[in-house]
Formats: C-alpha cells, sequence, structure tokens
C-alpha cells in the first residue's frame, strides 16, 4: 500500500484539497520561487526506502554507462546557456521499462496523487507522467570517480528521489537562480564563470538523505552532482 511507502502523515497530499495538502503546495511554491529548490526529506519511509535502495543496486549493475563532456554546442542546441567550459557527465543508467511493477520505484511514480502534487507545486495544469516506459521513471547510478558537473536543465522542474547516498562526494551542489535574464551570451557567460571559477559565494551543497524528494528549477540554477569519493554509489530516481 501507498501509505507504506510515502509517509502520508508528514506529508499529507493524497486529498490536495485539504488545507494541509494546500499549505505544502503553498510552502512548495514559495521555495521554488524563492530559490529554486523544494526538499521534502523523509518523503519516503525508512523501511521502503531500504527497498528501493536494494532493487535499485540489483538493476545497475548492468546499467547503461555513458562518460562524456558537454561542450559549449551542445548547449547552444537545447537552448541552456552558451559555455565556453567542457563538463564531465560520468554515471550509468537504467530505464523505467526495467522496473517490476510492485517494486516501490515504480509505485511511486505511478500513483496518480503524487503526479497532481507536483503539478500543482509547479502550477501546471493539466499535468502528466511521461508515457514512455523507458525515460519516464529512470535510475542514475554515479560510482566512484563518476559525476554530473555544472549544467542548466533545458526543462523547469525536475523531480528527483533520492535512493542511495554515498558516504563522501556526490553531494548536490546549486547556485540559487543565478540565471541572468539577460539573453546576451557574454552576461550569462560571466555568471557561469563566476560559478564554475568560485567567485560566486552563493552556492549551496546539498546533502540529501535516502528517501528525500527534491523538486527543482534547473534552467534558472547552474547545478551539479560533485564526483563520488567513496562508495555505496549514488542512485538518483528521476521522475519525468
Amino acid at each position: 500500500m501507498i501509505e507504506d511507502i510515502i509517509d502520508l502523515d508528514r506529508y499529507p497530499i493524497a486529498d490536495l484539497a485539504s488545507p494541509a495538502a494546500q499549505a505544502l503546495v503553498a510552502r512548495g511554491r514559495a521555495q521554488l520561487a524563492d530559490d529554486g529548490c523544494f526538499l521534502l526529506e523523509s518523503f519516503i519511509r525508512p523501511e521502503a526506502a531500504e527497498r528501493m535502495a536494494q532493487d535499485a543496486c540489483d538493476l545497475v549493475t548492468d546499467g547503461h554507462p555513458q562518460t562524456r563532456l558537454r561542450d559549449r554546442e551542445e548547449g547552444r542546441r537545447s537552448g541552456c546557456f552558451a559555455w565556453h567550459r567542457d563538463t564531465r557527465v560520468s554515471m550509468r543508467c537504467v530505464g523505467g521499462d526495467r522496473m517490476a511493477s510492485e517494486s516501490p520505484l515504480q509505485q511511486v511514480y505511478q500513483w496518480d496523487p503524487l503526479t497532481r502534487f507536483i503539478g500543482a507545486v509547479l502550477e501546471r495544469d493539466p499535468f502528466y507522467r511521461s508515457a514512455d516506459p523507458m525515460v519516464g521513471n529512470m535510475l542514475g547510478a554515479h560510482r566512484i570517480g563518476d559525476e554530473l558537473d555544472w549544467h542548466y536543465d533545458p526543462n523547469d522542474g525536475v523531480v528527483t528521489l533520492m535512493v542511495q547516498r554515498s558516504v563522501s562526494g556526490g553531494r548536490f551542489a546549486f547556485a540559487p537562480m543565478n540565471r541572468p535574464d539577460d539573453p546576451n551570451e557574454e552576461v550569462q557567460r560571466e555568471a557561469i564563470d563566476a560559478v564554475m571559477s568560485g567567485q560566486w559565494t552563493g552556492v549551496r551543497e546539498v546533502d540529501q538523505m535516502p528517501g528525500t524528494l527534491t523538486l527543482f528549477n534547473g534552467n534558472r540554477s547552474l547545478h551539479r552532482v560533485t564526483p563520488v569519493e567513496a562508495g555505496p554509489e549514488r542512485i538518483m530516481l528521476l521522475l519525468s
């Protein structure tokens, strides 16, 4: 049952019309407007989080690996930003089509009230899950040395669920709402360089614990996953 997976006592989202759910939606909208990141810690109950981690570890052992550099032309093509530094992507991915329907990894994603809650926070109505069985609900895994270097996202709402945390490294870092409104490439490049060179003092680093649901505006905030330094591997569920 979904109440055995999601802590509905702490996050009463089954009925969005309830005052408690409306207050949570309002808090999420305010947080996203303020710094672009809304964290729901202990969203998944501890026992369910442990099962999620086991299911995920079994799946990522033969996940699809990718290691590449994002270059400036990729940035332009995606409409994200025009950078002049290559940034490294190194991870393994597993598509949702490989997840068992009875796994909490899938049960959370397929639960309609969660979809409605996320849509309400992001102020998107109607709001749908992706119909693609592979990329709609994916696992991203980082071993020692893997990272997801600085970038913006082409979309304005990213939803992730931390499944397994690394002991050292693998932290989510972001520069809250640092993207200039000015479309001039030079202005945007200066803002990006300030973050990448460590000159932008507002960078936040978040140590997400297993079971944390995160809504993030990656289109407005430059962000990364720092290199994993010590195991176990970092595993994140990406909900589209």
